[in-house]
């Protein structure tokens, strides 16, 4: 169905509950390039295998998340989804200025950010963060190829 409507087949997946036997499951499906079943980190990373091969980790997030407009002691409006992806973003803008790279991870639901509300704050999120010098706005895959790229375990 996804290769039907996107065009190609996924190169990555996002479970939000992996198992014990997942990455053995993904591996042995072939063809994928990473995975985000993890919240360990800011940055992508590599694990190996049973098989000993290096496999992508491309971080996901639960506090940069538009799922906390549904959840508990999460986000009551646009503005406040606005505010905390804001200073996420500039305490890690600042960072990278000092020489250590950063990955901001955002994630987004269409029924949750495609509200009217909720679409304003993103837009105005991401033209902030458009008016700074040396920012890359890539989908999940692009980081998976250029850590692939760059980063691949020798």
């Amino acid at each position: 169905l996804h290769t039907e409507v996107a065009g190609e087949r996924p190169y990555g997946m996002y479970q939000g509950k992996p198992s014990e036997n997942t990455l053995r499951l993904v591996m042995a499906e072939g063809g994928f390039l990473y995975s985000s079943d993890a919240y360990s980190d800011d940055l992508p990373y590599w694990v190996r295998t049973e098989q000993d091969q290096p496999f992508l980790i491309v971080p996901y997030t639960l506090e940069a998340n538009d799922m906390r407009f549904a959840t508990p002691q999460g986000f009551n409006s646009g503005d406040q989804f606005y505010a905390y992806l804001k200073d996420s973003f500039d305490t890690l803008y600042a960072e990278g200025q000092e020489g250590a790279p950063k990955m901001m991870s955002v994630g987004l639901h269409c029924r949750l950010v495609g509200r009217p509300g909720r679409t304003a704050s993103l837009r105005r999120f991401l033209e902030y963060v458009l008016g700074h010098d040396d920012v890359w706005v890539p989908r999940r895959i692009d980081i998976a190829r250029h850590w692939h790229a760059q980063h691949y375990p020798g």
